[in-house]
């Protein structure tokens, strides 16, 4: 009798856990919609001034400089990432601003 008790509620179970992984998934569909329009208007490495460079967080006057000098050295930057090679950033101060600029 509990093994039939069993097989009639393990399809609803297994049917209530599809509904959460649906729920779950569509939470983080909404929760990634905002990263996805903020990506839209990223700061773009390869054409930002420097007071659009300052206001990304741990960016100041003298990073900003750094960043506009080696792009005018060497060329505009192919991926975000490239910028860690600048002299006094981070990979840490990287991934702070990572979801905020990009290369066009």
């Amino acid at each position: 009798m509990r093994l039939l008790k069993i097989l009639v509620l393990l399809p609803a179970l297994a049917l209530a856990s599809c509904a959460e992984r649906e729920a779950a998934n569509a939470n983080a569909a909404a929760r990634a919609t905002p990263k996805d329009a903020s990506l839209k208007h990223c700061v773009n490495l390869n054409s930002a001034r420097a007071e659009e460079l300052m206001r990304l967080p741990g960016i100041g006057e003298v990073m900003s400089r750094k960043i506009i000098e080696y792009r005018e050295r060497n060329g505009p930057f192919r991926r975000p990432e490239e910028i860690i090679i600048i002299e006094g950033f981070s990979e840490k101060k990287y991934r702070a601003i990572a979801d905020l600029v990009c290369v066009e």
